[in-house]
């Protein structure tokens, strides 16, 4: 479709332009076009179509929503997320302040546990020693008094270790391993909730739509345009210049554009102008078909309100 109207307007622009081009006080003017440079908003992942608050003319904003998809299955993945978040973070606290308290609670009753059987010990020693001495008592019950305060004082001291190991966060290795599981745990519901927010699409720019493709209810693919948006600057004028006119037409060059139904003349500034050239029929490399050799220009409005895509202008080069 586009080709068929690039090549309509260039058999009538050829013809219109040789005739104009004569007026040389008032310029060069040639016959064109108005294109539309749309932007399609189209779905970032497949899903059902819940809302599409949008219409054809509708103006629209950056941040505005075009529209919804289902998020069902990623709202219920960010609630896993945050309950795996949360479930990190409280294993990590943990480790990070040592056992519990009535664990501790347990180790020091061990410990004063063991103070007591020491104390006893060492006075079942102190006593049996003081027999030995004065005959009283074999040595045999001595040295069994003093095996039973050894055996009491290890177990002392292990209560202890073990207490203070209780007090202790747990190992560095071990944090370290809890907490980087954390910041997985983080990352996934940062994740999950992006996921979650690109099921309302919004848009990217301000302007007016131009079509909307799909409705709610319909099933859309990843990549489906759903909408399309002509930007407040999205339009240009595209016209031929034949060649041996080139040299009058300058990029940035300022020219003017009119058609039938503009009461005044629009601005434009060119913007593009191509390497190539391309021919009307007949292609032949002669003399006399040098003429029908045109280089598309492309100028952009500097205010295009007035415009219509598809609508037919005539441009004036100084």
């Amino acid at each position: 479709m586009t080709t068929l109207f690039h090549r309509m307007a260039l058999v009538l622009c050829v013809p219109l332009a040789l005739v104009a081009c004569g007026q040389e006080s008032d310029g060069r003017i040639y016959t064109g076009y108005v294109e539309a440079q749309l932007v399609y908003v189209a779905a970032p992942a497949s899903g059902w179509l819940t809302d599409v608050p949008l219409s054809e003319g509708q103006t629209v904003s950056t941040g505005d929503l075009v529209f919804e998809l289902d998020n069902g299955l990623q709202t219920a993945a960010v609630a896993e997320a945050k309950a795996r978040l949360e479930q990190a973070t409280a294993q990590l606290a943990d480790l990070e302040k040592g056992v519990r308290s009535q664990e501790m609670r347990a180790f020091e009753a061990q410990l004063a546990e063991a103070n007591a059987d020491l104390r006893l010990a060492r006075s079942e020693r102190d006593r049996s020693l003081a027999l030995v001495q004065r005959g009283v008592a074999a040595a045999a019950r001595g040295d069994e008094a003093t095996a039973r305060y050894g055996v009491a004082l290890a177990r002392m001291n292990t209560a202890t270790a073990n207490l203070e190991t209780a007090k202790l966060a747990a190992r560095d290795d071990t944090v370290d391993a809890a907490a980087a599981a954390r910041d997985a745990a983080s990352d996934a519901l940062t994740q999950a909730q992006w996921h979650l927010t690109e099921r309302n699409v919004l848009s990217k720019t301000s302007g007016t739509v131009e079509e909307v493709f799909n409705r709610t209810g319909e099933f859309v693919s990843a990549g489906t345009p759903v909408a399309a948006v002509l930007p407040a600057d999205g339009l240009k004028v595209r016209f031929f210049v034949p060649q041996r006119h080139l040299a009058h037409v300058q990029h940035d060059g300022a020219v003017s554009i009119s058609a039938d139904a503009l009461d005044q003349t629009v601005a434009a500034r060119i913007t593009h102008i191509a390497r190539e050239a391309e021919f009307t029929p007949p292609v032949i490399y002669s003399e006399e078909s040098r003429d029908t050799l045109v280089f598309l220009v492309e100028a952009k409005p500097l205010d295009g309100s007035a415009l219509r895509p598809g609508q037919p202008v005539d441009v004036r080069v100084p």
